[in-house]
């Protein structure tokens, strides 16, 4: 065999490389480019021209035959030619797109049925800073209206935000648990009373829950007060579901303004009797309630309704 120049090394060099890309063994691409030149080659001189061990060479040459790069001619010894480099180029490009065509038909087939019919679209939120920050884009954006139920210290976090939708004429009503940490003329606010001097386990939980213009809403929980969770979502049912809590919960201070020493004498303090449908439910002295236990307010409630 010639002996190749530096530059011709450096040519067979990258095109063994390009040829390994290609899914060429090394052995392979090194016999395919030991066998390129004006005359066939035995196993023995491929062997000797490209450093893959005797072993080794007979196993490469027959898989370049089987895959179409070279091909075996016949007398003795056995003599190997390569298949020109443009034409096992064009047969490689052919082969690759048809099995591209196949792939992607495969997976069209694979993916068609395993899709659901339908997505809601909702962005978790991991940590306080990315709840406060949702929170807060989605008040400014906000046209007409706004709902928000916090605790001080997220409202704290999020004044910037209220003040600004309020300077821009937007109705913001605020559901405070605990003072409201800020006065902003133009906001309605009403204060979770009811739950002011009682002591639940739950209470060192904070939330921050938002509706902006019923198209957008934020949710955040940190129900041990450290670990923060939350979603950001344009769900209908998930807007409908937050702003239904929010209200409610707007509604039934509104009743404890009106009721409170009623209500209070009924349920106790922070109206812990309501949560006598819970199976850990206990009245405010520790004993547990039961279903049957009506209150004098409720007994009072189904006359007047009796009647």
């Amino acid at each position: 065999m010639m002996k190749r120049s530096g530059a011709a090394d450096s040519a067979a060099g990258d095109f063994t490389e390009a040829l390994m890309t290609l899914g060429f063994s090394q052995y392979e691409a090194r016999c395919y480019v030991g066998l390129l030149g004006p005359a066939p080659q035995t196993g023995y001189a491929v062997s000797k021209a490209t450093g893959v061990p005797q072993p080794k060479v007979y196993e490469a040459l027959r898989k370049l035959v089987s895959r179409g790069a070279a091909r075996q001619l016949a007398g003795e010894p056995v003599r190997f030619a390569a298949v020109p480099p443009a034409e096992l180029l064009n047969d490689l490009e052919n082969t690759f797109e048809h099995r591209l065509v196949q792939a992607r038909q495969s997976s069209a087939d694979l993916q068609a049925p395993a899709q659901p019919e339908s997505q809601e679209p909702v962005t978790s939120l991991s940590n306080r800073a990315d709840v406060i920050a949702a929170a807060a884009n989605a008040i400014g954006s906000a046209v007409r209206r706004v709902y928000l139920s916090a605790s001080s210290g997220e409202l704290t976090s999020l004044q910037d935000a209220v003040t600004a939708a309020a300077d821009a004429g937007v109705d913001v009503v605020i559901l405070s648990f605990g003072r409201l940490p800020f006065q902003i003329d133009g906001v309605r606010v009403f204060r979770h009373a009811s739950t002011d001097g009682a002591v639940f386990r739950h209470h060192q939980a904070r939330h921050v829950a938002v509706v902006v213009d019923s198209r957008e809403t934020v949710y955040g929980l940190a129900a041990d007060g450290r670990r923060w969770s939350g979603i950001h979502t344009d769900s209908e049912p998930i807007i409908a579901a937050v702003k239904g809590y929010i209200r409610h919960d707007i509604d039934m201070q509104q009743v404890y303004s009106d009721f409170q020493a009623e209500l209070v004498e009924a349920y106790g303090p922070g109206l812990q009797g309501l949560e006598g449908y819970r199976a850990d439910a206990t009245d405010t002295r520790g004993n547990a309630r039961t279903a049957s236990g009506r209150t004098a307010l409720g007994r009072r409630a189904g006359r007047a309704s009796a009647g």
